[in-house]
């Protein structure tokens, strides 16, 4: 009896030692094989947006630009006027023709990485029977992705680098002074860091702007000359002013000043990828869409206008108010979600006259109408901002399998110069879209 049972003893812990590995050794299988096709399902999601990119350019825009050039003959070519009157005949000549499919990356994603349920379901919201179309939909796992215009940001890249540019630097100043202008950012402005320093808006522009350039003077935008002094080789942490481009925008957080408010705040206008030489930021890619809210940014953009000199004061104090911008600003980009911006005029009429842009049985109508009248200089906005097809993309693709869920953020420039010489098709890949970065997670 003492054998059998210490034998059985024996048997039940080499069992049981089996067993766990053979657990173990499968676990770890199925989390390799998940972790492999997450990262291909999060590589098809890119492939998939740069495609989508490309549809945009190719097919879309052009078009969406014939069907604006035959809008504005319908409304009598000028919406300038239209937007003087009020009424429904005012909101017609406001309205603008803009279709961007990148908008709709996610359902469009769903065609390929959704159930055969979700893919019919699909297919049933435009017409189309799904069951006998092959290479649709997956049996498990999915994918989807993000995309989002660069271009649509201030580049706090533009005017930096070894070669610095003093215009394009006073350019971005004005466009991260007005950004930052708002009350409702004061607070960010008014407490110690955990060093026991306080920032201003004025100092923390002037840092961007010296992380970046080549020279070790700090930029005054009136012209005056001193040497920089943030002193970030006196900290617990030390290290040196980058004196160069930014290698990404998250990088903006060692500039002194920027605190994690700062970063929750203005991270999602700010960029180093723009495409614009002159520092000009894309308002024909702004928009409330993918969780974003370009409220601040136009905000931004119209107190920049406003202040040429940026030593001066605006010669109209109502751009300074936000109880008269911010609804305005609202408006502008609800606008610029729905429909898109035309040209520079349309921006510059929604400001002026927002309630041509609603009709009259809006409940925002009345409280338009009693407002102020802004004081724009077009010209002086021309200066910061344009209308225009993106160029530079950002795409955010996750792919989940199983337990584990893969993300991968890639900017795309569709206008870049191709300069990888390993590559096996250097004309595919041109066509696709150089790409700037790639970041997996």
């Amino acid at each position: 009896m003492l054998v059998v049972l210490t034998w059985l003893a024996l048997m039940i812990s080499l069992v049981a030692d089996f067993t766990t590995g053979t657990s173990i050794d499968s676990a770890q299988a199925a989390n390799a094989r998940d972790e492999l096709r997450a990262h291909y399902l999060a590589r098809s999601a890119v492939n998939l947006s740069r495609l989508l990119v490309k549809i945009q350019q190719q097919f879309i825009e052009p078009v969406m630009g014939q069907a604006q050039a035959a809008l504005k003959q319908f409304t009598g070519g000028n919406n300038a006027n239209a937007a003087g009157g009020a009424g429904a005949g005012s909101a017609l000549g406001m309205l603008g023709m803009s279709l961007k499919v990148t908008d709709y990356a996610g359902p469009l994603m769903g065609f390929f990485s959704g159930s055969k349920e979700e893919v019919g379901a699909l297919g049933s919201l435009i017409g189309l029977n799904t069951e006998g179309v092959k290479g649709l939909g997956l049996r498990s796992g999915r994918f989807d992705a993000q995309i989002t215009s660069e271009d649509g940001k201030i580049d706090i890249n533009c005017g930096g680098g070894l070669s610095s540019n003093k215009g394009n630097q006073l350019t971005v100043y004005r466009l991260l002074m007005g950004l930052m202008y708002a009350r409702r950012f004061d607070r960010l402005f008014s407490e110690a860091d955990n060093t026991g320093q306080f920032a201003t808006r004025d100092g923390v522009a002037r840092a961007i702007i010296d992380w970046a350039d080549g020279d070790e003077q700090m930029f005054s935008p009136d012209g005056s000359s001193n040497s920089e002094d943030y002193r970030y080789d006196a900290r617990a942490d030390r290290y040196r002013s980058h004196d160069n481009n930014y290698d990404t925008v998250e990088e903006i957080k060692m500039v002194r000043g920027v605190s994690d408010g700062f970063m929750e705040a203005f991270l999602p206008h700010l960029t180093t990828y723009a495409s614009d030489q002159a520092c000009k930021v894309n308002i024909g890619a702004i928009t409330n869409k993918n969780g974003g809210d370009c409220t601040p940014l136009v905000m931004g953009l119209v107190r920049a206008a406003a202040t040429p000199d940026p030593t001066k004061p605006p010669t109209d104090p109502t751009i300074l108010d936000d109880q008269q911008l911010y609804p305005r600003a609202s408006l502008a980009c609800d606008r610029a979600s729905a429909a898109g911006f035309d040209s520079i005029d349309t921006l510059v009429n929604v400001m002026q006259n927002p309630q041509s842009s609603v009709l009259p049985d809006d409940p925002r109508y009345k409280m338009f109408q009693s407002m102020r009248k802004l004081d724009i200089n077009k010209a002086e906005l021309a200066k910061l901002a344009y209308v225009g097809s993106p160029r530079v993309y950002r795409i955010v693709a996750t792919g989940e399998s199983g337990k584990v869920k893969k993300k991968i953020t890639a900017i795309v420039d569709t206008g870049r110069t191709y300069e990888n010489p390993f590559t096996l098709n250097p004309a595919a890949e041109k066509a696709a879209g150089v790409l700037q970065y790639w970041r997996e997670e």
